[in-house]
């Protein structure tokens, strides 16, 4: 079995649960068995298309911990998606890259 380094934490990461929910968090801790997450948001389909929504509602959002076993698929995130969970989870909108046109 492959074993890959883990990253430095605090990163942030999207998840695909073995549920079908797609989620967005900050990775505080990662063991071998299980991720310590910081405020997950899951994808949901509004009126409008794809929009940010709670994980978990009733639970404190800081100290949640995901099985590695539930997770299908994980990959950083774009950097565009990237940038607006941190502007919803923060408070700080990051600017926008800037383009040249000719």
């Amino acid at each position: 079995m492959l074993t890959q380094k883990q990253k430095e934490t605090p990163y942030v990461w999207v998840f695909k649960l073995a549920t079908g929910e797609e989620i967005i968090a900050r990775v505080t801790e990662e063991t071998d068995t299980h991720y310590q997450i910081k405020a997950p948001l899951q994808m949901v389909m509004g009126q409008r298309g794809p929009q940010f929504g709670p994980f978990i509602m009733m639970a404190n959002p800081d100290k949640l911990k995901i099985n590695k076993a539930h997770v299908v698929a994980d990959a950083g995130p774009v950097a565009e998606l990237e940038g607006q969970y941190e502007s919803i989870t923060t408070g700080i909108a990051l600017p926008q890259k800037s383009s040249i046109i000719t």
